[in-house]
């Protein structure tokens, strides 16, 4: 009779089996992921771009370190997302920003860049974290960041 309960061999409970399991399930609850939500908008000229690809480069991180990245939608609006999870980490960053003409021929964009890539369409101006004067802080909590507006 495996697997069934009979007469002859009753279920015992276990009242601190009941303890336990909530508090196994707590650190799942209450974990925290560390990330933080992060709006903002990218115009140019004071105009919202769609389509803009925007990385936030942890200022001292190391090449290894996730960045933080978005791509604007028709009004210029972003939401960060680090890896696959919404938000970023607290701290402060260098911004970039590519906005790629439309493809001509959808079908022969390359994941490397060569002539059939979609060229930037603010120059590279805002490409480099070294060079492109843009910068943000994340807080802890919900951050709604001023708009970038390019130039």
């Amino acid at each position: 009779m495996s697997g069934q309960i009979s007469p002859e061999r009753p279920i015992r409970y276990r009242p601190g089996l009941f303890l336990i399991i909530p508090l196994l399930c707590l650190p799942v609850a209450c974990s925290d992921s560390g990330l933080h939500s992060v709006r903002g908008t990218v115009t140019h000229k004071g105009t919202p771009i769609k389509g803009a690809v925007i990385f936030f480069h942890p200022k001292g991180g190391d090449l290894n370190s996730l960045r933080p990245s978005a791509v604007t939608a028709s009004d210029g609006s972003f939401s960060l997302t680090t890896g696959q999870k919404d938000g970023a980490p607290a701290g402060q960053y260098a911004v970039t920003v590519i906005w790629p003409e439309e493809p001509k021929d959808p079908g022969k964009i390359r994941a490397a860049p060569d002539e059939t890539s979609p060229k930037d369409r603010l120059g590279g101006r805002y490409r480099d974290p070294k060079s492109s004067n843009l910068s943000a802080t994340v807080n802890s909590g919900s951050n709604r960041l001023d708009p970038f507006d390019l130039k």
